[in-house]
């Protein structure tokens, strides 16, 4: 189809024939059509305008989508990476509780192992002990045994001798 200027319309020259149509009406026609034309050129040249700015936004959106695509598969990933390693470091920790948890258990054993052995020396320091006191009790006891022995013999015995004087001469009968 071919363009139709509104001037075109409005110049275009029709030959003459004999019973032809009023050339008012056909003016007036012609005319009214170069107006509607002249509308829809125009409308349709806003509507190009519009559609390469549409066409425009379009390619800016669809560069927007591709960017925040990209940058959601970063994200995406960031998130595995970041979760991967949070994972590892939470192990990491666990596993290092864990260690420091049975060594301290080890440690708390072997201090209790420690003590049982304390207490036990004490135990048979303490029996040892007590044998020798029992031992010093008995030789205490032998020695207080003996002393009232000695006591009991010394109470038949008379504690002080007397002392006798020697006879004088010449005083023998008086």
């Amino acid at each position: 189809m071919s363009e139709f200027a509104p001037m075109d319309i409005l110049g275009k020259k029709f030959n003459k024939r004999f019973h032809g149509y009023s050339e008012m009406e056909v003016h007036d026609y012609l005319t009214e059509l170069a107006r509607v034309i002249e509308g829809l050129l125009r409308e349709r040249g806003e509507l190009r305008q519009h559609v390469h700015h549409m066409d425009q936004e379009l390619n800016a959106f669809r560069e927007r989508e591709t960017a925040l695509k990209e940058a959601l598969v970063a994200a995406q990933r960031s998130a595995e990476t970041t979760i991967e390693v949070a994972r590892v470091e939470g192990q990491r920790i666990v596993d290092e509780g864990q260690r420091l948890s049975d060594r301290l258990v080890d440690e708390a054993n072997g201090r209790v192992q420690n003590i049982e052995t304390v207490i036990g020396d004490l135990r048979n320091r303490r029996r040892e002990i007590r044998a020798e006191l029992n031992r010093m009790v008995e030789l205490l006891q032998g020695l207080i045994d003996d002393d009232q022995q000695r006591e009991r013999g010394e109470r038949s015995a008379p504690q002080l001798a007397s002392f006798q004087r020697p006879p004088q001469e010449g005083s023998e009968g008086r």
